[in-house]
């Protein structure tokens, strides 16, 4: 996936331990270590909103893009909506 969860390198930075994390964020450990380890498929902004204050960071310091390809063009244009040279699935 080109999205990459750094919570894990921000929660060592800050000596974090998972426990302490899902009881700040009232989940469950299992949950609070699928966010630790990026295995996510959604995040809620709310969520999102409590680690950033948790953490004292900027969500930009959590998520990060890492291009799968870096050759690919995006969007040719802001109009050529058929040929985005995104995958198939990407608009699903």
């Amino acid at each position: 996936m080109a999205i990459e969860f750094r919570l894990a390198v921000l929660m060592a930075e800050r000596k974090m331990k998972l426990k302490d994390l899902a009881e700040t964020l009232n989940i469950t450990q299992a949950n609070a270590s699928h966010l630790k380890t990026g295995k996510i498929k959604a995040l809620k902004l709310k969520t999102l909103e409590k680690l950033c204050f948790l953490l004292d960071c900027q969500p930009g310091d959590l998520i990060e893009y890492q291009p799968e390809s870096p050759s690919r063009s995006v969007v040719e244009s802001p109009l050529d909506l058929g040929s985005t040279g995104l995958p198939e699935d990407f608009l699903d």
